[in-house]
C-alpha cells in the first residue's frame, strides 16, 4: 500500500483493516484506503486450490494398518471467514481430513477400506463439507487413495537406492 492506492489483482481479494479491525473486503481493482489508518490484513487467493497428501499407514479396527493418501481441490469463498474463523485454511483442511481418515478408518476392516473405499470418502466428504463452509472455504473435489501396506520385506524406494 503506498499513498493509500491498494491494487488487487483478479481471482484475488484483499481483507482491509482500520486500526487493526475489520473493515471491508476488496474485490479485483485498485481501491483509495485512507493511509496510515487502513492497513491490508491479507491478500487472499479465491481461485481452486489443490491440496495432496501422500500415502500413510492408517490403522483399521481390525489392528491392521492401510496407507490412505488424498487430493483435496478446494477455493475461498469467504475472505473475511477464511481470515478471521481459522488461522490456516490449508493446514486445517488437511489436519481435519487426516482425522476424519483416522476415525473412519477405526470403525472398518483392513479389507472392506481397500475394497470399498467409499464409505471413507463419502464420511470425510460430509465433514470436510460441513466444516469447511464455516470457515468460508468450499471443498469441490475429494480424492482417497487406499491401499494395503507393502509387504515387510519389500524394500521402499529410498532403500534401493541406497
Amino acid at each position: 500500500m503506498s499513498l493509500g492506492l491498494v491494487t488487487v489483482g483478479e481471482g484475488r481479494a484483499a481483507v482491509i483493516e482500520r486500526l487493526g479491525k475489520f473493515r471491508v473486503v476488496l474485490g479485483p481493482g485498485r481501491h483509495f484506503v485512507v493511509p496510515f489508518i487502513d492497513s491490508v490484513r491479507v491478500r487472499v487467493d479465491l481461485g481452486e486450490q489443490i491440496l495432496s497428501a501422500p500415502p500413510r499407514p492408517v490403522g483399521t479396527g481390525d489392528g491392521k494398518e492401510v496407507d490412505v493418501g488424498f487430493e483435496i481441490v478446494f477455493a475461498v469463498t469467504d475472505p473475511q471467514l477464511a481470515t478471521y474463523a481459522i488461522a490456516n485454511p490449508t493446514l486445517a483442511i488437511e489436519q481435519l481430513t487426516r482425522t476424519a481418515l483416522r476415525q473412519e478408518a477405526g470403525l472398518t476392516t483392513a479389507e472392506r477400506a481397500v475394497t470399498a473405499p467409499g464409505e471413507l470418502h463419502r464420511t470425510v466428504w460430509t465433514v470436510l463439507h460441513d466444516t469447511t463452509g464455516r470457515w468460508g472455504v468450499a471443498v469441490k473435489e475429494l480424492k482417497l487413495s487406499v491401499r494395503p501396506p507393502a509387504a515387510p520385506g519389500t524394500p521402499s524406494t529410498a532403500q534401493e537406492w541406497y
